[in-house]
């Protein structure tokens, strides 16, 4: 069958940077339909120009969509567009595994894939080639005589099993890392940690599912092959088992592979763990993205993080010991946050002195427990504003006007340093403040309201 995979554009803060990674996951079905003799056609918004208002999607058995909160709107247009073609529509990703019930009883798309799509995809199109509309299959999700009806995901446990991802289309992505052309992987999937605002455990699983590391060795081979120099590896928890990343780190060395790459982990993980530090730092880690999210502990709690703030100049001091720098990522508006908790935690992201700091603003995204907790508190239904730059829930203690102020105002403070401002603060500032509406302005002195 031939098969259009599509990932909406996105206007996030990567994007806005220059941080444009291919979509892993669409990747990865394109590779298992095309390992079982499919057509497929790939199309990333973000990097390809696509006319999705008068593309003819009839020219495809199939499209299938990938789907995030923020752009859910965009899907949604192209799923109707697609739709109304004629052309048998499937979305996927984390947005319609959540909300996948209203999304096929307003009749956006015919089919819904749950959770990881490369079984699932593949067994609904070999389902459609032989004329079987309703397939019984784990994952999927379809209206059936007016009721929606819903098979749970089976994960893949051995992700050994799966084809590396397609990359026919990598020449599109033009990100550097550290001065190389920088390309995404990710070497494991599941997280056993259970953050109030994160949906990762519900979409992937809280057990950690890991590739071998020859596996992976074996990928990093062919990605340098193809003039990468840099990777980013997108697991959830790059560094939950030590022994493994290890491993991994003294397999990249021993067959010369010279990446500059980074990741993410978390804080706690880190402590105590030389050996595991100075074996990234050998085999050319140069950056880890934590998330410490708050300077004030009854805010980690809230957050259900299991850490507390106490670790974070511990860690950064650490990892400086071994030439890591830091991304550190901090969330604002929890329900506990005052003026007061947020000016504390802006100004330990200063003090922390990490190369890369992000703020974001508490977001409950469906598919989280924090969704579940604020649905009746939602002010605006408009998805593309659940991005983490604006309060779309009546918070305690802020108006949305209110706490996108102090957003802003975090971002001038540690950005306008003198560390920074010539070296990252004025592009980083002009970067991320653009397109945040003409209708805004913000008065930037810290200290006042």
């Amino acid at each position: 069958m031939k098969v259009l995979l599509i990932n909406p554009a996105h206007r996030g803060y990567y994007f806005r940077l220059g941080a444009v990674y291919p979509p892993l996951g669409l990747m990865y079905i394109g590779s298992v339909l095309k390992h079982a003799n499919h057509h497929v056609v790939l199309i990333d918004m973000n990097v390809q120009r696509f006319d999705w208002r008068n593309f003819n999607y009839s020219d495809f058995d199939v499209v299938g969509i990938s789907v995030d909160t923020p752009r859910f709107p965009l899907a949604k247009n192209i799923a109707l567009r697609a739709r109304n073609c004629g052309t048998i529509t499937v979305l996927g990703g984390p947005h319609a595994t959540a909300e996948y019930e209203s999304i096929l009883r307003e009749g956006i798309c015919d089919y819904v894939v749950l959770g990881e799509g490369e079984r699932t995809f593949l067994q609904l199109i070999e389902s459609l080639e032989h004329g079987e509309a309703h397939p019984q299959t784990d994952g999927l999700a379809y209206l059936l005589e007016g009721e929606v009806f819903a098979k749970p995901p089976e994960f893949v446990q051995n992700l050994d099993e799966l084809p590396f991802p397609d990359r026919e289309n990598v020449k599109l992505y033009k990100t550097k890392f550290c001065g190389q052309p920088a390309t995404s992987m990710i070497t494991s999937r599941g997280c056993p940690f259970d953050c109030e605002f994160c949906s990762a455990s519900q979409f992937m699983g809280r057990r950690i599912r890991e590739r071998s590391v020859e596996n992976v060795l074996k990928e990093l081979e062919l990605v340098k092959k193809m003039g990468y120099g840099s990777v980013i590896f997108f697991d959830d928890n790059f560094t939950l088992n030590a022994k493994r990343t290890i491993q991994l780190c003294e397999g990249m060395l021993k067959r010369n592979l010279n990446f500059r790459w980074w990741a993410f982990a978390r804080a706690d993980e880190l402590l105590n763990r030389e050996d595991l530090l100075e074996a990234m730092s050998k085999s050319g880690c140069k950056m880890l993205f934590i998330g410490f999210e708050s300077a004030e502990d009854k805010v980690l709690k809230e957050y259900k993080k299991g850490l507390s703030s106490s670790i974070a100049f511990e860690i950064v001091k650490l990892l400086k010991k071994y030439k890591i720098d830091v991304f550190a990522s901090f969330v604002l508006g929890a329900l506990s946050d005052t003026r007061e908790t947020i000016m504390k935690t802006i100004q330990l992201a200063k003090k922390l002195k990490a190369s890369i700091v992000q703020f974001s603003i508490l977001t409950p995204y469906p598919g989280t427990r924090l969704y579940e907790k604020l649905k009746s508190k939602i002010l605006s239904k408009d998805f593309s504003l659940f991005d983490g730059t604006h309060l779309i829930f009546e918070h305690p203690n802020f108006s949305p006007s209110e706490l996108k102020k102090l957003f802003v105002k975090a971002y001038y403070y540690v950005y306008s340093s003198p560390r920074l401002i010539f070296t990252r603060g004025i592009p980083f500032l002009l970067k991320l403040l653009k397109n945040r509406g003409k209708e805004e302005s913000y008065d930037l002195r810290f200290g006042e309201t």
